[in-house]
Parts: structure tokens; C-alpha cells; sequence
């Protein structure tokens, strides 16, 4: 099958899917008015085997319900043995250690349920793998336990190993930062970091070493907070009115990107700050809009220019054709969009009889022991 890439329109949240051949991984879960769960948008994406619905990886930026939506739903499959997910990223950050256990969403305490499950799991395979991914990691890290296809690298920008819930950051702080690769097309994923901890650490702890400098350069940028003026700075009335560059304006040098992916509600509001409390803000738009004038050879008079793709307009899919990749910012969902479970299923049986593909004892019975995994 070709390799895809798909931002799932679902207003102020984030959701994709990456598909590649015999893998399936989901960024962050939520879903659009058409349907009713995350779990009933995403499920034709997944692959099959045996029955058993699977998805390779699911990387949660952060523990707001806007990033892991019903997963309690997905709990219920794991736990029924309908669906196995091989791994899970995850930032380390625990909500419930400082916050009202009432006032937490029960989504974000079914997915710390499930991540305290895998870390119970002694020697886990896929099915039981849970991993927290920090700066400076990279797919030998990110992938430990699960094959990934050819071409698909992962490099994590935040948050750092000294950071978690015993700090003074908040879960928004220390999201989850990667930059995908697939097929030379590369994607940074920003969650909710706001300007702060990119000043405190990821510029001067990660990219402002010589090692590291490109580790942010990215073709997509997926627009951070869904298009908030906090990506720039602390202060918004600041970062709207100044006609100084605000202080975190610095990392879109660091990214460089081509393309903005704005997941929210609307478009950028353009004619001054009505937007009200909820992202997507014109002080946002402000200074996205000039580094694209500055950079990208956008006219000043383009608002909404070809490099803003706004979720708001419908899915946006990026599939690699003929050795390029396409763009069609209206993706309709198949309900048979599946990836060709008679060739994952030949190649999965050929993988057991070599030997090469581990099989764990996991029955409904024994709850800590997984399903399928690889040996590295």
C-alpha cells in the first residue's frame, strides 16, 4: 500500500493516523461531529489479524482530553482482547499525583490505567509495550520491541528526563514533542508546549547544541495549541500588540517549515484579536504570517495563504504516489480504508515460521502478558 499520512478534522484537538506497509500508528485521539467516537473514526484504519484489530503505535502528546479521547473505549477493546496496541508513547507526566482525582477526564484516567498496566509487565512484547519518550531520543529508543517500516525515523525535541509532574511545569508544558520522518517527509508534532518551556529548554538545552540543530527542521509544522498565541510568548496582549518579535519567534528559525497545519475550529482570525479565549488567535496569526512573508515568499495581502491548510476545511491526507507525495486537503474516510490484511497476514505467518516473530501467552486470563511482538 502507499504510505499516507492523515490530519483528522476535529476542531481544537488533534488527531492523525500514519499508515505504512503492515504498520499503523495514531498521534493523539479525537474525533469529528460525523462520528461518535475516536475509536468509530479510526477503525478502518487499523490493521487486522486473526480477528484481533491492531494498531502498532499510539503516541498520546499529553494527558488533555483533547488529545486522548476515548480511550477508555480503546481500554475496553484491550481489555476484551478485541484490539492490541503494540506500543504507547507517552510524555511520563502523571495528572492524578496533583490534581483532584473528580475534576481529571476519565478518558486521560482509563490511558494512565493502561500505561500502569504495561510498566507492571516484567519482559512486555507488543501489546504490553509502554514507552515515555524524552529529548534527545530517537527511533532505537522510540521503537524498542516493535519493527517499523523502512524510512520511518523519529526524533524527540521535549520533554526532558529531570521534568515531570514533581516540577513547576504542567502537563501542557512538558508535551510530547517528535519530529516524524517518512520518506524524507518530515512532520513536527508541537502538542500544547507553550513559549515558556521551548525558552527554558528545548532551545537552549537541545537545538543551541551544535549536535542538535536541525533536530526542529521540519516540511510540516502542526501549528502548537491549535493556532494559540502561547506558542510565542507568555503574555498575549504582548505578543499581539508589540512590533518586537516575540520571544519564542526564534523557533521557527529552528523549524523552518513550509507548510502550517492549523487543527482547531476555525481559520486564524486576521483583523485583530476576535477570537475570544479559544485558540486559533490573531496574535498567533500576526507572527506565523510574517516569518511566511519573510520566508515563503507569501504577499502581504494573502491572509490565508496555500501554506496555512486549516483542518477546519476537512481532513488533510499526504500520500506518497509514484516516488512523491500528494496532498488532498478534502480526504474522505473509506469505511473500507484498510491496509491489505491478506499480505499482512501472509507476512505475518511467514515471519512465524522463520522464527523471526514472537508470540506472547496474553489470554483474557492473564491480563499482564501480550499478544504479538518482534524480536529486535
Amino acid at each position: 500500500m502507499n504510505r499516507k499520512i492523515v490530519h483528522f478534522k476535529v476542531g481544537n484537538g488533534n488527531c492523525s493516523v500514519i499508515q505504512a506497509e503492515d504498520f499503523v500508528m495514531i498521534i493523539d485521539l479525537n474525533h469529528n461531529d460525523e462520528s461518535d467516537s475516536s475509536y468509530e473514526m479510526l477503525q478502518s484504519f487499523f490493521r487486522e489479524l486473526n480477528g484481533k484489530k491492531i494498531i502498532d503505535v499510539l503516541c498520546i502528546t499529553h494527558g488533555d482530553e483533547d488529545h486522548c479521547l476515548d480511550f477508555s473505549i480503546f481500554k475496553e477493546k484491550i481489555d476484551s482482547g478485541d484490539l492490541i496496541i503494540g506500543t504507547i508513547w507517552h510524555q511520563d507526566f502523571d495528572r492524578r499525583l496533583n490534581s483532584e482525582l473528580k475534576n481529571l477526564p476519565k478518558d486521560y484516567l482509563s490511558l494512565q490505567e493502561e500505561i500502569d498496566r504495561r510498566k507492571a509487565v516484567i519482559s512486555p512484547v507488543f501489546g504490553d509495550i509502554q514507552i515515555p519518550l524524552k529529548a534527545m531520543d530517537t527511533e532505537k529508543e522510540a521503537f524498542n520491541g516493535i519493527n517499523k517500516p523502512d524510512n520511518l525515523n523519529i526524533k524527540v525535541l521535549s520533554p526532558f528526563k529531570e521534568d515531570n509532574e514533581d516540577g513547576d511545569y504542567t502537563h501542557n508544558d512538558l508535551s510530547l514533542i517528535c519530529k516524524l520522518e517518512l520518506n524524507e517527509m518530515t512532520t513536527l508534532y508541537t502538542g500544547d508546549a507553550p513559549s515558556k518551556y521551548w525558552q527554558d529548554k528545548i532551545i537552549p538545552d537541545l537545538l543551541n547544541q551544535a549536535y542538535y540543530k536541525e533536530w526542529a527542521q521540519s516540511n510540516i509544522l502542526i501549528a502548537g495549541h491549535h493556532g494559540s498565541y502561547d506558542f510565542f510568548g507568555e503574555d498575549r496582549e504582548s505578543v499581539r500588540d508589540s512590533d518586537e518579535e516575540p520571544d519564542n519567534y526564534e523557533a521557527l528559525n529552528s523549524i523552518l517549515p513550509s507548510e502550517l497545519i492549523i487543527s482547531a475550529v476555525n481559520k486564524f482570525p486576521t483583523n485583530g484579536d476576535s477570537s475570544g479565549d479559544q485558540p486559533p488567535h490573531y496574535a498567533a496569526w500576526k507572527w506565523y504570517h510574517k516569518w511566511f512573508r519573510d520566508n515563503r515568499e507569501v504577499d502581504d495581502e494573502e491572509n490565508h495563504p496555500v501554506q496555512f491548510k486549516y483542518t477546519v476545511d476537512g481532513n488533510i491526507s499526504i500520500e506518497y504516489i509514484d516516488n512523491k507525495w500528494c496532498w488532498d486537503l478534502n480526504y474522505e474516510i473509506s469505511k473500507d480504508n484498510k491496509t491489505n490484511i491478506l499480505e499482512a497476514a501472509n507476512k505475518i505467518k511467514q515471519e512465524l515460521t522463520a522464527g523471526t516473530l514472537l508470540i506472547g501467552s496474553s489470554l483474557k486470563s492473564q491480563p499482564n502478558k501480550g499478544f504479538y511482538g518482534w524480536n529486535d
